[in-house]
């Protein structure tokens, strides 16, 4: 619970939000879920059970993206705009595939 809370009241450095916590973490968590989701597709698995699987780790998703738009906005512009595109982007990602 404390992982959720030091972010969630900004008490984790943007850097380790960004990097760890979303690029490294989220995306892994993504594609562990990805391929399990594809796997529960390809031996015929309900449509249901597949796609729950595959939105799993969304919360998670949202919630780091927050964490790090929050974050960004107490950094100075350049770090702040290309932090948050490349969140937003990240984001995009993670929902439309």
């Amino acid at each position: 619970m404390q992982f959720f809370l030091d972010r969630w009241h900004g008490r984790v450095l943007l850097e380790r939000l960004f990097w760890r916590d979303m690029i490294i973490v989220g995306t892994t968590a993504n594609v562990v879920f990805l391929v399990t989701a594809l796997i529960l597709a390809a031996h015929d698995f309900p449509v249901w059970a597949y796609v729950s699987v595959f939105f799993i780790p969304l919360p998670y998703n949202f919630f780091i993206w927050q964490c790090v738009w929050t974050a960004a906005g107490r950094s100075e512009l350049g770090q702040r705009l290309f932090v948050r595109t490349i969140a937003s982007i990240w984001m995009l990602i993670v929902i439309v595939a």
